[in-house]
């Protein structure tokens, strides 16, 4: 396992080749998706976060490497050096890589597995509860990489919009002091002053009017907010919310402000 990772770095991820890189030698780590032996050879769906390729362990090839991979099991993790060869006539067009696989000259493997109480599927039929408790294998689902994924490109979309707009992200405290009214805070015990509490932030608010009056001017910020409701459908213990605040607008110039906010993340 030590030539891997420390001489032997990836070169690509699994979704990122085609017939171009034919002949090339490539480094691949990544998760077992899917393991078809045919006596001879073998062929693995290789998965990471950006795709699949198909690899493949030849006894003709590397030996040593096919009597590896007959061990293999689903969600191992393995590293292969190999080559990308031209699939041919046995080309998958429902595959970005369908075009190309690769023949294995080295192997390791990182991690073995136990078998997943679920496929690491798209489509699955397994209950909610199942999947929140084993919610690390739920996320390696690709369609919750790529909704991770999205999250993250607009909160850089948001950021560079505001950005743009000469705001400045301020973080606010999440542990303040606990203020009767509105909505219900939840308690934090104090540990050094018995009897008191700090309750968690319902909302910046009271932080970033203190900002304008401090002459920021423009604010922004990505913040967690946390209120202690009943479960409606919209209403949540935890929620995520871009709070902004500005001095010397009206309210069309505000309006004018979110709505290129919006057109931004969309765009993104």
């Amino acid at each position: 396992m030590a030539r891997f990772i420390d001489e032997l770095q990836r070169t690509h991820h699994c979704g990122a080749l085609r017939l171009d890189d034919v002949g090339s030698e490539v480094v691949l780590f990544g998760w077992v998706a899917s393991r078809r032996d045919h006596g001879r050879c073998v062929f693995i769906d290789l998965r990471d976060r950006e795709g699949i390729t198909q690899v493949v362990f030849d006894e003709g090839i590397d030996a040593p490497s096919l009597a590896l991979a007959e061990t293999m099991r689903s969600e191992w993790v393995i590293g292969i050096r190999g080559r990308v060869r031209d699939r041919g006539t046995m080309r998958n067009p429902k595959m970005a890589t369908g075009d190309v696989e690769i023949e294995v000259l080295e192997t390791t493997v990182f991690n073995k597995s136990k078998s997943p109480p679920f496929a690491i599927e798209d489509e699955t039929n397994t209950n909610e509860e199942r999947r929140l408790t084993y919610r690390y294998l739920d996320l390696r689902r690709p369609v919750m990489q790529k909704t991770f994924r999205l999250r993250h490109r607009l909160y850089q979309a948001v950021r560079r919009y505001f950005d743009d707009n000469d705001f400045t992200e301020v973080e606010t405290p999440l542990i303040v002091k606990y203020t009767p009214g509105g909505a219900r805070n939840f308690l934090v015990p104090s540990r050094l002053h018995a009897g008191s509490f700090y309750a968690l932030a319902e909302s910046p608010q009271l932080y970033k009017q203190l900002l304008m009056v401090a002459g920021f001017e423009r604010y922004f910020q990505i913040v967690k907010c946390f209120r202690d409701e009943d479960l409606r459908l919209d209403r949540q213990p935890e929620f995520t919310q871009i709070d902004v605040e500005m001095s010397f607008i009206n309210q069309d110039m505000l309006f004018k402000m979110m709505e290129g906010l919006v057109f931004r993340m969309f765009k993104a």
